[in-house]
Protein backbone atom coordinates (compact mmCIF):
# COMPACT_ATOMS: atom_id res chain seq x y z
CA UNK A 1 0.00 0.00 0.00
CA UNK A 2 2.73 2.56 0.76
CA UNK A 3 2.21 6.06 0.66
CA UNK A 4 -1.10 5.54 0.73
CA UNK A 5 -1.60 4.33 3.71
CA UNK A 6 -1.26 8.40 4.90
CA UNK A 7 -4.69 8.96 3.60
CA UNK A 8 -6.45 5.14 3.47
CA UNK A 9 -7.05 5.44 7.53
CA UNK A 10 -7.92 9.15 7.97
CA UNK A 11 -10.60 8.80 5.22
CA UNK A 12 -11.99 6.20 6.09
CA UNK A 13 -12.61 8.39 9.58
CA UNK A 14 -13.79 10.72 8.29
CA UNK A 15 -16.40 9.02 5.59
CA UNK A 16 -17.43 6.96 8.79
CA UNK A 17 -17.93 10.20 11.01
CA UNK A 18 -20.02 11.56 8.44
CA UNK A 19 -22.10 8.79 8.40
CA UNK A 20 -22.52 8.21 11.79
CA UNK A 21 -23.48 11.57 11.74
CA UNK A 22 -25.95 11.45 9.13
CA UNK A 23 -27.66 8.85 10.90
CA UNK A 24 -27.94 10.54 14.19
CA UNK A 25 -29.24 13.47 12.72
CA UNK A 26 -31.72 11.29 11.03
CA UNK A 27 -32.79 9.20 14.01
CA UNK A 28 -33.31 12.27 16.32
CA UNK A 29 -34.66 14.92 13.52
CA UNK A 30 -37.73 11.91 12.42
CA UNK A 31 -36.59 13.13 8.59
CA UNK A 32 -38.38 10.82 6.49
CA UNK A 33 -36.13 10.86 3.14
CA UNK A 34 -33.31 8.90 2.53
CA UNK A 35 -31.03 8.31 -0.33
CA UNK A 36 -31.01 5.41 -2.56
CA UNK A 37 -27.81 3.37 -1.49
CA UNK A 38 -28.48 1.13 -4.39
CA UNK A 39 -28.08 4.20 -6.84
CA UNK A 40 -24.52 5.07 -4.66
CA UNK A 41 -23.56 1.58 -5.29
CA UNK A 42 -24.10 1.35 -8.45
CA UNK A 43 -22.23 4.60 -9.32
CA UNK A 44 -19.63 3.27 -7.53
CA UNK A 45 -19.14 0.21 -9.03
CA UNK A 46 -19.44 2.09 -12.30
CA UNK A 47 -16.94 4.32 -11.55
CA UNK A 48 -14.14 1.40 -10.42
CA UNK A 49 -15.34 -0.64 -13.57
CA UNK A 50 -14.79 2.61 -16.14
CA UNK A 51 -11.51 3.59 -14.44
CA UNK A 52 -10.05 0.05 -14.06
CA UNK A 53 -11.09 -0.19 -18.20
CA UNK A 54 -9.35 2.73 -19.11
CA UNK A 55 -6.03 2.41 -16.71
CA UNK A 56 -6.19 -0.79 -18.66
CA UNK A 57 -5.74 0.87 -22.39
CA UNK A 58 -3.87 3.21 -21.66
CA UNK A 59 -1.28 0.50 -19.94
CA UNK A 60 -2.59 -1.29 -23.34
CA UNK A 61 -1.42 1.48 -25.57
CA UNK A 62 2.00 1.77 -23.91
CA UNK A 63 2.79 -1.22 -24.52
CA UNK A 64 2.26 -1.09 -28.67
CA UNK A 65 3.93 1.86 -28.69
CA UNK A 66 6.92 0.51 -27.03
CA UNK A 67 6.71 -2.58 -29.86
CA UNK A 68 6.38 -5.25 -27.21
CA UNK A 69 6.70 -8.88 -29.00
CA UNK A 70 4.91 -10.81 -26.15
CA UNK A 71 2.05 -8.19 -24.60
CA UNK A 72 -0.10 -11.30 -23.29
CA UNK A 73 2.42 -12.56 -21.57
CA UNK A 74 4.01 -9.18 -20.26
CA UNK A 75 0.40 -8.35 -18.93
CA UNK A 76 0.08 -11.51 -16.76
CA UNK A 77 3.69 -10.90 -15.57
CA UNK A 78 2.48 -7.72 -14.26
CA UNK A 79 -1.43 -8.80 -13.29
CA UNK A 80 -0.93 -8.95 -9.80
CA UNK A 81 1.46 -5.95 -8.94
CA UNK A 82 -1.39 -3.93 -11.33
CA UNK A 83 -3.97 -5.32 -9.27
CA UNK A 84 -2.20 -3.99 -6.09
CA UNK A 85 -1.35 -0.98 -7.06
CA UNK A 86 -5.39 -0.30 -8.08
CA UNK A 87 -6.72 -1.79 -4.99
CA UNK A 88 -6.13 1.81 -3.14
CA UNK A 89 -8.23 3.32 -5.84
CA UNK A 90 -11.03 0.93 -5.51
CA UNK A 91 -10.84 1.46 -1.90
CA UNK A 92 -10.82 5.64 -2.41
CA UNK A 93 -13.91 5.23 -4.91
CA UNK A 94 -15.98 3.21 -1.94
CA UNK A 95 -14.61 5.49 0.53
CA UNK A 96 -15.83 8.51 -1.28
CA UNK A 97 -19.12 6.89 -2.15
CA UNK A 98 -20.30 6.49 1.56
CA UNK A 99 -18.54 9.94 2.10
CA UNK A 100 -20.93 11.70 -0.74
CA UNK A 101 -24.08 10.34 0.10
CA UNK A 102 -23.74 10.90 3.71
CA UNK A 103 -22.99 14.36 2.61
CA UNK A 104 -25.90 14.32 0.07
CA UNK A 105 -27.80 13.10 3.24
CA UNK A 106 -27.02 15.50 5.43
CA UNK A 107 -27.40 18.61 2.74
CA UNK A 108 -31.15 17.56 2.67
CA UNK A 109 -31.96 17.45 6.08
CA UNK A 110 -29.91 20.97 6.89
CA UNK A 111 -34.00 22.62 7.40
CA UNK A 112 -35.04 19.97 9.69
CA UNK A 113 -32.58 20.71 11.94
CA UNK A 114 -31.99 24.96 11.10
CA UNK A 115 -34.68 26.67 9.50
CA UNK A 116 -33.39 29.04 6.86
CA UNK A 117 -32.47 32.46 8.47
CA UNK A 118 -29.47 33.67 7.28
CA UNK A 119 -30.87 34.78 3.63
CA UNK A 120 -31.56 38.44 4.81
CA UNK A 121 -28.24 38.75 6.68
CA UNK A 122 -26.18 37.99 2.88
CA UNK A 123 -28.65 40.01 0.74
CA UNK A 124 -27.72 42.89 2.96
CA UNK A 125 -23.87 42.12 2.40
CA UNK A 126 -24.57 42.09 -1.16
CA UNK A 127 -26.19 45.47 -1.19
CA UNK A 128 -23.43 46.50 0.92
CA UNK A 129 -20.98 45.54 -2.15
CA UNK A 130 -23.75 47.34 -4.73
CA UNK A 131 -24.13 43.66 -6.22
CA UNK A 132 -27.63 43.22 -7.68
CA UNK A 133 -27.11 39.06 -8.75
CA UNK A 134 -30.44 39.86 -10.51
CA UNK A 135 -29.29 43.16 -12.70
CA UNK A 136 -26.20 41.22 -13.82
CA UNK A 137 -28.27 38.25 -14.90
CA UNK A 138 -30.69 40.62 -16.91
CA UNK A 139 -27.45 42.22 -18.84
CA UNK A 140 -25.62 39.24 -19.59
CA UNK A 141 -28.87 37.29 -20.60
CA UNK A 142 -28.38 36.56 -24.04
CA UNK A 143 -25.28 34.65 -22.52
CA UNK A 144 -26.91 33.08 -19.66
CA UNK A 145 -27.58 29.59 -21.38
CA UNK A 146 -23.80 29.58 -22.41
CA UNK A 147 -22.75 30.69 -18.23
CA UNK A 148 -25.30 27.94 -17.30
CA UNK A 149 -23.49 25.07 -19.14
CA UNK A 150 -19.93 26.19 -17.56
CA UNK A 151 -21.81 26.27 -14.45
CA UNK A 152 -22.98 22.75 -14.85
CA UNK A 153 -19.84 21.49 -15.65
CA UNK A 154 -18.65 21.52 -12.20
CA UNK A 155 -20.21 18.11 -12.12
CA UNK A 156 -17.84 16.37 -13.95
CA UNK A 157 -14.72 18.66 -12.56
CA UNK A 158 -15.84 17.39 -9.51
CA UNK A 159 -15.78 13.76 -9.83
CA UNK A 160 -13.11 14.03 -12.19
CA UNK A 161 -10.56 15.76 -10.04
CA UNK A 162 -10.89 13.40 -7.29
CA UNK A 163 -10.86 10.63 -9.26
CA UNK A 164 -7.87 11.98 -11.11
CA UNK A 165 -5.97 12.99 -7.47
CA UNK A 166 -6.49 8.65 -7.04
CA UNK A 167 -4.52 7.73 -9.93
CA UNK A 168 -1.77 9.77 -8.44
CA UNK A 169 1.10 8.14 -7.92
CA UNK A 170 3.46 11.14 -6.76
CA UNK A 171 2.96 14.16 -5.77
CA UNK A 172 0.81 15.29 -2.47
CA UNK A 173 -1.69 12.61 -3.36
CA UNK A 174 -3.03 12.37 0.57
CA UNK A 175 -2.94 15.74 0.65
CA UNK A 176 -5.91 16.68 -1.86
CA UNK A 177 -8.31 13.28 -0.73
CA UNK A 178 -8.25 14.17 3.12
CA UNK A 179 -8.33 17.78 1.88
CA UNK A 180 -11.38 17.24 -0.18
CA UNK A 181 -13.18 15.64 2.56
CA UNK A 182 -12.13 18.27 4.86
CA UNK A 183 -13.56 20.37 2.28
CA UNK A 184 -17.27 19.02 2.12
CA UNK A 185 -16.93 17.92 5.54
CA UNK A 186 -16.25 21.80 6.93
CA UNK A 187 -18.64 23.36 4.39
CA UNK A 188 -21.51 21.07 5.38
CA UNK A 189 -21.01 22.22 8.94
CA UNK A 190 -20.94 25.54 8.01
CA UNK A 191 -23.91 25.36 5.91
CA UNK A 192 -25.73 24.16 9.11
CA UNK A 193 -24.48 27.13 11.27
CA UNK A 194 -25.56 29.60 8.22
CA UNK A 195 -28.82 27.55 7.23
CA UNK A 196 -29.51 29.86 3.93
CA UNK A 197 -31.53 28.98 0.15
CA UNK A 198 -30.23 31.78 -2.03
CA UNK A 199 -31.68 34.43 -4.35
CA UNK A 200 -33.07 32.03 -6.45
CA UNK A 201 -35.02 30.69 -3.83
CA UNK A 202 -35.87 33.85 -1.96
CA UNK A 203 -37.78 35.67 -4.62
CA UNK A 204 -34.77 37.90 -4.93
CA UNK A 205 -33.82 36.58 -8.20
CA UNK A 206 -36.84 35.98 -10.68
CA UNK A 207 -35.94 32.26 -12.39
CA UNK A 208 -37.76 33.52 -15.80
CA UNK A 209 -34.48 35.18 -15.81
CA UNK A 210 -32.24 32.36 -15.68
CA UNK A 211 -31.45 29.74 -18.83
CA UNK A 212 -33.16 26.49 -18.99
CA UNK A 213 -30.59 24.65 -17.06
CA UNK A 214 -30.84 26.66 -14.29
CA UNK A 215 -34.46 26.44 -13.80
CA UNK A 216 -34.51 22.86 -14.15
CA UNK A 217 -32.33 22.56 -11.47
CA UNK A 218 -34.23 24.83 -9.54
CA UNK A 219 -37.20 22.78 -9.83
CA UNK A 220 -35.59 19.58 -8.72
CA UNK A 221 -33.79 20.98 -5.71
CA UNK A 222 -37.59 22.63 -4.76
CA UNK A 223 -39.50 19.45 -5.25
CA UNK A 224 -37.17 17.47 -2.76
CA UNK A 225 -37.34 19.96 -0.65
CA UNK A 226 -41.05 19.71 0.00
CA UNK A 227 -40.89 16.16 -0.11
CA UNK A 228 -38.40 15.78 2.88
CA UNK A 229 -36.35 13.68 0.37
CA UNK A 230 -32.88 13.02 -0.02
CA UNK A 231 -32.43 12.34 -3.63
CA UNK A 232 -28.76 12.43 -4.91
CA UNK A 233 -27.81 15.86 -5.62
CA UNK A 234 -30.47 17.40 -3.99
CA UNK A 235 -30.62 19.77 -0.61
CA UNK A 236 -30.67 23.37 -1.03
CA UNK A 237 -27.62 25.50 0.53
CA UNK A 238 -26.42 29.09 -0.14
CA UNK A 239 -23.74 29.04 2.31
CA UNK A 240 -20.73 28.05 1.86
CA UNK A 241 -20.78 27.99 -2.34
CA UNK A 242 -19.91 24.53 -2.35
CA UNK A 243 -19.23 25.16 -6.17
CA UNK A 244 -17.06 27.51 -5.36
CA UNK A 245 -15.55 25.63 -2.47
CA UNK A 246 -14.74 22.74 -4.55
CA UNK A 247 -13.60 24.73 -7.51
CA UNK A 248 -10.81 26.54 -4.77
CA UNK A 249 -9.96 23.15 -4.22
CA UNK A 250 -9.09 22.13 -7.68
CA UNK A 251 -7.58 25.68 -8.40
CA UNK A 252 -5.29 24.06 -5.59
CA UNK A 253 -4.84 20.95 -6.86
CA UNK A 254 -3.85 22.38 -9.98
CA UNK A 255 -1.11 24.66 -8.76
CA UNK A 256 0.46 21.46 -7.50
CA UNK A 257 0.67 20.40 -11.40
CA UNK A 258 1.98 23.48 -12.67
CA UNK A 259 -1.31 24.96 -14.06
CA UNK A 260 -1.73 27.53 -11.59
CA UNK A 261 -3.64 29.91 -14.28
CA UNK A 262 -6.04 27.07 -15.23
CA UNK A 263 -6.91 26.83 -11.87
CA UNK A 264 -7.43 30.50 -10.72
CA UNK A 265 -9.55 31.52 -14.35
CA UNK A 266 -11.52 28.33 -13.33
CA UNK A 267 -12.41 29.32 -9.43
CA UNK A 268 -13.04 32.90 -10.84
CA UNK A 269 -15.11 31.55 -13.59
CA UNK A 270 -17.20 29.51 -11.13
CA UNK A 271 -17.31 32.23 -8.51
CA UNK A 272 -18.75 34.80 -11.02
CA UNK A 273 -21.39 32.29 -12.33
CA UNK A 274 -22.40 31.30 -8.74
CA UNK A 275 -23.72 35.01 -8.49
CA UNK A 276 -24.82 36.02 -12.11
CA UNK A 277 -27.09 32.60 -12.64
CA UNK A 278 -28.75 33.67 -9.24
CA UNK A 279 -27.35 30.87 -6.76
CA UNK A 280 -25.58 32.57 -4.07
CA UNK A 281 -24.78 35.55 -2.97
CA UNK A 282 -21.26 36.94 -3.25
CA UNK A 283 -20.13 36.16 0.55
CA UNK A 284 -20.82 32.24 -0.41
CA UNK A 285 -17.67 32.14 -2.46
CA UNK A 286 -15.47 33.84 -0.43
CA UNK A 287 -16.52 31.50 2.45
CA UNK A 288 -16.01 28.53 0.30
CA UNK A 289 -12.63 30.04 -0.83
CA UNK A 290 -11.27 29.92 2.51
CA UNK A 291 -12.65 27.10 3.70
CA UNK A 292 -10.55 25.57 0.92
CA UNK A 293 -7.77 27.08 1.93
CA UNK A 294 -8.51 26.05 5.64
CA UNK A 295 -9.11 22.33 4.87
CA UNK A 296 -6.17 22.26 2.91
CA UNK A 297 -3.71 23.81 5.46
CA UNK A 298 -5.18 21.47 7.98
CA UNK A 299 -5.03 18.11 6.33
CA UNK A 300 -0.87 19.33 5.55
CA UNK A 301 -0.68 19.82 9.20
CA UNK A 302 -2.04 16.42 9.87
CA UNK A 303 0.57 14.57 7.32
CA UNK A 304 3.20 16.49 8.83
CA UNK A 305 2.30 15.74 12.58
CA UNK A 306 4.66 13.10 14.43
CA UNK A 307 3.54 9.97 13.48
CA UNK A 308 2.44 10.48 9.88
CA UNK A 309 3.33 6.93 7.74
CA UNK A 310 5.63 9.10 5.27
CA UNK A 311 6.75 12.68 4.74
CA UNK A 312 5.02 14.84 2.16
CA UNK A 313 6.60 14.20 -1.14
CA UNK A 314 7.14 17.40 -4.07
CA UNK A 315 4.74 17.37 -6.55
CA UNK A 316 5.13 15.68 -9.94
CA UNK A 317 3.27 15.89 -12.86
CA UNK A 318 1.98 12.85 -13.98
Amino acid sequence: MGRDQQWLIPAIAIAMATALCATFLKLVSGYPGQPSGITSLKAAIAIVVLTAFFRFMRYFFHLWRSGEEHPSQRILAELRPALAGFAPIAAGVAILSVFLYSITFLKSMITVVVPFWADDLFAATDRMLFIDPQAIGLALKPALPTIGVFYGLWHAAHLGGILWVLHWREGDKARHILSFMLTWSIGMACAYLFSSMGPLFTGAYDPAVAPESVRLAAEFLWANYQAKGALIGGGISAFPSMHVTIAAWLAIVLADRGWLKVGIAYFFGVFACSVILGWHYAIDGVAGAAIAMAADRLATKWLRRPGATAPLAPAVAG
